[in-house]
């Protein structure tokens, strides 16, 4: 089976969602809140695991968000909390769903001057306890 696509599809979702809506943040979150149900429900236990699904998820939606100029910070919390509320609703580990978010969000690195990364680590931190710590940490892993 092929593995599944999100991310371009997902990439390709927000950005036509920013050409229509008044709020990026707030389109991309939705989009990601869409695909992640869409594709962890119809496939449950399929060929691609849920922590790929949400990398994959995660990375489209802010690649659009970067390519579109926005708040990359606003736009963390807002695709952080679609992939909590997924979480729950497809019965997903918590800690892993964010955890791959957070991997997801770590691969800005290559796009994204230091100060802006640190900008996206305090949000996440004021939002979520500890979580910036987990966001740095991957930042600092290898690539």
């Amino acid at each position: 089976m092929d593995q599944l696509r999100i991310g371009e599809l997902t990439k390709e979702m927000v950005a036509e969602e920013l050409r229509l809506l008044g709020d990026p943040c707030a389109a991309a979150a939705a989009v990601v809140r869409k695909a992640l149900t869409a594709a962890l429900i119809s496939a449950p236990g399929g060929g691609t695991p849920p922590a790929r699904v949400i990398e994959d998820a995660v990375k489209g939606a802010m690649t659009a968000l970067l390519l579109a100029d926005q708040s990359l910070a606003r736009g963390s919390i807002r695709v952080l909390e679609a992939v909590h509320d997924v979480a729950g609703e497809c019965h997903l580990d918590p800690t892993e769903s964010m955890s791959a978010a957070l991997r997801a969000l770590a691969e800005l690195r290559r796009f994204v001057e230091p100060a802006r990364l640190d900008d996206i680590r305090l949000q996440i931190e004021a939002h979520y306890m500890g979580a910036g710590e987990v966001f740095s940490g991957f930042l600092r892993a290898p690539v």
